[in-house]
């Protein structure tokens, strides 16, 4: 069964987060996932947002912020290595009126942890704590950590660095099952994950190759608190959904491509609200490039979605798509076989 757990004062229920995902998790993408799952998101958590954009009120930084009363419970997730600017971004998450605020501890990329922050902090764990007992003592909301494994294989430190935020005050910590050195390669370790769970007193959510039902129940059964979706979210943008459905023992019918087409044209919607033309364009070829894959024959369809230049142009390939199905006459229209692929070749320029 799903369940509920604590972040200080803050009720997650059910157990299932939507991970952090840079360039991703907008309160556009947040809203499009709440209201495809309803009731079985528990929690969300914004895009890593650089401390330094914050502080020099940025208005981009200031903008990835902002988020909807639809959007809680919220964990507005920052990142750096400067104490006194943590502290002073803390406090401007606070003023926002956001439930968590969450200490990105576990991103890889190079040219964050160069500058000393994400996934570099668990090397330097003497001034990670300095800025945890500064956060905390700074807010009353809860503070969060998502870290890593460890920094490789022969430092796996994902344990001492989470008695070490427990002790500080960390109100919940998120671990992920590979090491910095490992990207998004192999495979996650979750062994290391549920022995975090099992040796801290506040809660510990796992996230690795969570990407259906099976891994997620898995996932669920290492002792963890909850479990984090970021990738797999991408890819089937139900999948909380299903989990909960599948947990719950009742039947649950996997969106096929006429429920992907809608979902992709209410995105653009939501998109329009609050973006330009190009960054509305933009975000919908990221989706369709990771949520059609899982369909049967789409690889036509999917290149001319990419590959359109307006979006006008791309709800039209959305539009002949649907119209393609449904006079395929298949039962359903869930599935265009691989020998039937959709002839959308002329529109790819």
């Amino acid at each position: 069964m799903l369940s509920s757990f604590d972040i200080g004062n803050v009720r997650v229920s059910p157990n299932l987060v939507l991970a952090p995902m840079s360039g991703v998790t907008n309160s556009c993408f947040r809203k499009l996932i709440r209201g495809e799952n309803p009731g079985a998101l528990g929690l969300a958590v914004t895009e890593f947002i650089s401390i330094e954009g914050l502080t020099r009120r940025n208005g981009r930084s200031l903008q990835m912020m902002e988020y909807g009363e639809e959007d809680r419970p919220i964990s507005i997730q920052i990142f750096g290595y400067d104490i006194d600017r943590m502290v002073e971004a803390a406090k401007m998450v606070e003023d926002t009126g956001a439930n968590i605020v969450d200490i990105n501890c576990g991103c890889p990329v190079p040219k964050v942890v160069k500058r000393g922050g994400g996934c570099e902090l668990m090397r330097q764990t003497f001034h990670l704590n300095k800025i945890l007992t500064r956060v905390v003592k700074a807010v009353s909301i809860p503070v969060t950590l998502k870290i890593r494994s460890g920094w490789d294989d022969e430092s796996r430190n994902a344990l001492d660095v989470g008695r070490m935020a427990e002790d500080a005050g960390v109100a919940m910590l998120a671990v992920h099952g590979r090491t910095r050195k490992a990207l998004y390669r192999g495979i996650a370790d979750w062994e290391i994950v549920a022995q975090v769970a099992d040796e801290l007193k506040i809660p510990v959510v796992g996230s690795g190759d969570i990407i259906d039902v099976d891994s997620a129940k898995q996932a669920l059964s290492s002792g963890v608190a909850g479990i984090m979706i970021g990738r797999g979210a991408m890819a089937n943008p139900w999948i909380f959904a299903e989990i909960a459905a599948a947990v719950r023992g009742e039947p649950f019918e996997r969106p096929g491509v006429l429920e992907t087409i809608e979902l992709l044209e209410r995105y653009s919607l939501i998109l329009s609200e609050r973006m330009p033309e190009r960054g509305v364009t933009g975000k919908m070829k990221q989706l369709a490039s990771q949520a059609t894959r899982r369909l049967k024959g789409s690889s036509k369809a999917r290149r001319a979605i990419c590959t359109s230049q307006s979006l006008a142009e791309m709800l039209e390939v959305l539009e002949q798509w649907r119209e393609y199905v449904l006079s395929d006459g298949s039962e359903g229209a869930a599935i265009i076989s691989t020998a039937q692929e959709l002839p959308l070749g002329e529109l790819a320029p």
